[in-house]
């Protein structure tokens, strides 16, 4: 009898159970709706009227991106292929390969995209050696004139200037005898290399902290990736053993990785807040990262590597049509 009352208990409470699973609101099958579709992507703000950025940009960078890690990776191997160089005399030099070595250091540094708050701008981006380092984009060229930076929809100024003879101009200074301004760098001349009696120098240390092309928002920035890259070892063989060793705060990475100009920043130029003493390590690394670029583009190297990647590039072409 009792097991009789149990089994009868049992079947009613499944039944009742089943019932919730099938009519209760939140568990119930819907039937003959759609399942609602992912909510839209937030739409990227383009500043530009119709017909200015070309419809294959975001491909055609990702192209020269992949030809920049071709050329950074051959950089890497010519360092490690390098015999070191000796350092001797008084004053001390770098003796024997001592210029390849900082010619080198100059190339890894041009070619590296790591610089960036996004990872994905170079100073090559907008130098490539078979448009005689200018931009590599037609597409761009043909309408944006100017080169996208570390956010694709915030373009530079001006278009690229090539750079094959510019590590030879002189510090701007004004001819008496004519009237005229000449040397410096830029299209205006505004890199004139008071400091680093280099105006090539000078032009090297615009980019990396023009908010509309690698975008840093703290000249420190450089110094901090310049820490943490493959190539370290190098830079401090170059410019000398704990050049790098900067204190830098714990937020570094975090605002390095922002481009500048962005509104938590307000107008701080130098949100990487640095003792003084490390301000001042940090001020020479940016010195040291210029002048390594101007040195590797006024190198053999930067030479033969225009005309060996624009043969390679003009072959390719032809092959293809």
């Amino acid at each position: 009898m009792r097991r009789g009352v149990l089994i009868t208990l049992t079947l009613a409470c499944a039944m009742v159970l089943g019932s919730v699973i099938v009519f209760h609101p939140g568990l119930a099958p819907a039937q003959g709706k759609k399942p609602k579709p992912p909510p839209a992507e937030p739409e990227i703000y383009n500043p530009y009227p119709p017909g200015i950025l070309p419809d294959d940009l975001e491909s055609e960078v990702e192209r020269v991106l992949r030809e920049i890690d071709v050329i950074e990776g051959r950089a890497l191997a010519r360092w490690h292929a390098l015999t070191p160089p000796t350092l001797t005399g008084q004053p001390p030099i770098l003796k024997n390969t001592g210029t390849e070595a900082i010619e080198i250091l100059g190339m890894l540094m041009n070619y590296d995209k790591n610089i960036s708050p996004g990872k994905n701008q170079a100073c090559a981006s907008c130098h490539m050696p078979y448009v005689a380092f200018s931009g590599p984009i037609p597409s761009v060229n043909l309408t944006m004139i100017a080169y996208p930076g570390t956010v694709h929809f915030r373009a530079g100024k001006r278009t690229a200037q090539r750079y094959t003879y510019s590590p030879f101009f002189p510090v701007l200074q004004f001819n008496e005898e004519q009237g005229l301004f000449f040397g410096g760098n830029f299209w205006d001349s505004r890199a004139t290399g008071y400091l680093l009696r280099s105006p090539d120098a000078h032009q090297a240390q615009g980019p990396p902290v023009d908010t509309q092309e690698m975008g840093n928002p703290d000249t420190a920035c450089i110094a901090f990736k310049l820490s943490q890259a493959e190539y370290r070892p190098l830079f401090e063989q170059v410019w000398g053993a704990g050049s790098l060793d900067i204190k830098f705060p714990p937020k570094t990475e975090e605002i390095c990785a922002t481009p500048g100009g962005a509104a938590v920043f307000g107008t701080d130029t130098t949100p990487v807040k640095l003792k003084p003493e490390d301000r001042l390590l940090a001020n020479r690394v940016y010195d040291n990262w210029a002048q390594s670029i101007s040195f590797y583009e006024r190198s053999k190297e930067d030479r033969y590597i225009d005309l060996d990647r624009l043969f390679l590039h003009w072959q390719h072409r032809f092959s293809m049509s």
